[in-house]
């Protein structure tokens, strides 16, 4: 057998001693998936990145059978892989990993990532590390600052796995709110500590089991739908986590299926369900949320090598309990609700369709198109629209330890909204779809560049626009909306953003960034933080340990 030929069989040997616990990489931990995308980009491995975040043992094996074709790879993806494999190693049976407690830094495994607390036998690991994290800003408006505090732990044992987050955030102005038109991710239970600042927590976890061509979990994070580097238009990952049942398979090699139901917050209160009491402070109205849920699905064909052909639909429902219907996963959910609802108004069910390839070495080439609500007698008529969401772009890595990006998103108005207030498409009134939400349009461009190992150097050029917002004004003709007329926000950003990750997950950032935000003063103190108004040239500076 030739070196090759003994390097694949090596990896296969290996992965049939792998713990199948699937515990997920969150997808703020962004280094990692840049360089699957790299990698993929380059025809070394084929990527599924339609759906994140992915799982530590499908990072695992991709990175192990890049490791098998090593010599495809330069000097600095070769020293990026071999710094990852120092943290994805532990989802394998590693000789070189010995059982026992590691406290700190061990020598004898030290081609293990530094870990606080590490502990591994024949078929139990448990891993627990400090989640601290600071960005600060300065611009003419001031200094801000966000900072976190917390812990996380994962565990796996045979075919489970298990994890937990929780952090403390720590706002010294209002950065994070459900109507920015930013793609930070949401909080939903603040607490004002005086001078402006303000306090807010945040849970993540999850129990899954999986199987050679598949898993099943109860999972309480965030999680993204649809193939963007700017933001998706399908599921954005910016709300706040809620619960959900998750199922993903994979039973052939040009087939798979992902499904989940989740238990989202309507923040509407049920007058029904809320009732008085008698507290220590007087009578007290104790309030009750409307149940909410989403059931939705994905069904990804690969007719060829790197080519993804994937469709889906969502249905949120405002019922008082899971219904069995919606339990399904393979159903087709707007037909269900029209029997479900026969003779009343029906719940909020949506249709998404995307394309990814990377046929063509060196290049991705991808879109989505996000549909809320569709006539075929709309399409072509210049005075009627359809409530869809579109997005395309291509990412390339033609040059040397360089990723360009460029990418685009138009969105017609009241796509995402509705009107009931109980089956918006949002949870904890954050909406689910892209951070600009409806009548929105935005391009954005980029370069990064990696000279060394965990290095990345990135320019970029974002410009957005978007019109009134039409579910507020109660417009009436719903489907004779122009788009962007009039545009009552406008906003530019360039910029430059340094970073590194010094040692697994401890990432090192410093930025410029020039913005220019204009538009009604309404919309305008409604939709941008107050620091960022008008023009600024923003400096900042960050570091972070875990997710």
């Amino acid at each position: 057998m030739n070196k090759y030929s003994l390097n694949i069989t090596s990896v296969y040997l290996l992965l049939s001693f792998a713990i199948a616990g699937a515990q997920t990489t969150h997808i703020s931990n962004t280094g990692i998936y840049e360089f699957l995308d790299e990698l993929a980009g380059e025809q070394v491995i084929e990527l599924s990145s339609l759906i994140k975040p992915y799982s530590r043992t499908y990072i695992a094996d991709k990175l192990m059978f890049a490791d098998s074709l090593r010599e495809q790879l330069n000097g600095r993806q070769q020293d990026m892989l071999d710094f990852y494999i120092r943290d994805y190693c532990k989802e394998y049976e590693n000789p070189n990993l010995q059982a026992g407690t590691y406290w700190l830094w061990d020598k004898k495994s030290s081609n293990k990532r530094f870990d606080v607390f590490y502990y591994r036998d024949s078929s139990f690991q448990l891993t627990i590390n400090p989640v601290l994290g600071s960005d600060l800003w300065v611009n003419d408006n001031g200094s801000f600052y966000h900072s976190w505090n917390g812990l996380e732990a994962s565990a796996s044992y045979k075919n489970w796995g298990f994890w937990a987050s929780l952090r403390d955030n720590h706002e010294s102005t209002q950065l994070v709110n459900r109507d920015f038109m930013n793609d930070n991710i949401g909080g939903a239970n603040f607490k004002p500590t005086g001078d402006g600042r303000r306090d807010y927590e945040e849970m993540r976890g999850g129990v899954s089991y999986s199987w050679a061509w598949g898993h099943i979990g109860l999972i309480n994070e965030q999680f993204s739908w649809g193939e963007n580097y700017a933001g998706s238009n399908i599921l954005s990952g910016r709300t706040p986590s809620f619960a959900r049942i998750e199922l993903g398979l994979k039973p052939a090699k040009w087939f798979e299926f992902s499904y989940f139901h989740g238990a989202l917050i309507s923040e509407v209160v049920d007058s029904s369900m809320s009732f008085w009491i008698n507290s220590a402070t007087g009578m007290d109205y104790r309030e009750v949320y409307h149940s909410k849920y989403m059931a939705a699905n994905m069904f990804s064909f690969i007719p060829v090598k790197g080519l993804y052909l994937s469709a889906g639909n969502a249905v949120i429902y405002d019922m008082s309990h899971p219904h069995l219907a919606y339990l399904i996963p393979l159903m087709f959910y707007k037909a269900v609700d029209h029997t479900l609802n026969a003779g009343i108004d029906n719940m909020n069910s949506s249709l998404f369709f995307s394309v990814s390839s990377r046929n063509l070495n060196h290049f991705h080439f991808y879109g989505s198109v996000f549909i809320d609500e569709l006539q075929v007698g709309r399409i072509g008529d210049p005075d009627r629209h359809n409530f869809v969401s579109y997005k395309g772009g291509l990412a390339t890595y033609i040059l040397a330890n360089t990723r360009i990006v460029a990418e685009y998103t138009w969105t017609n108005a009241l796509t995402f909204m509705h009107y009931v207030p109980s089956t918006t498409y949002e949870s904890n009134s954050y909406n689910l779809g892209h951070y600009l939400e409806d009548n929105a349009k935005d391009l954005y461009l980029s370069v990064d560049y990696r000279p060394w190992r965990t290095l990345n150097i990135k320019a970029y050029f974002n410009s957005s626009l978007k019109g009134p917002d039409h579910t507020e004004l109660g417009t009436t003709d719903r489907v004779g909306i122009t788009p962007f007329d009039p545009v009552v926000w406008e906003s530019t950003r360039a910029g430059l953003l340094a970073s590194m990750q010094i040692i697994n997950d401890i990432y090192l950032r410093l930025a410029y960034e020039w913005r220019n935000v204009s538009g009604e003063q309404a919309y305008l103190d409604r939709w941008t933080p107050v620091v960022y108004h008008g023009k600024t040239g923003t400096w900042s500076f960050g570091l972070n340990y875990g997710f």
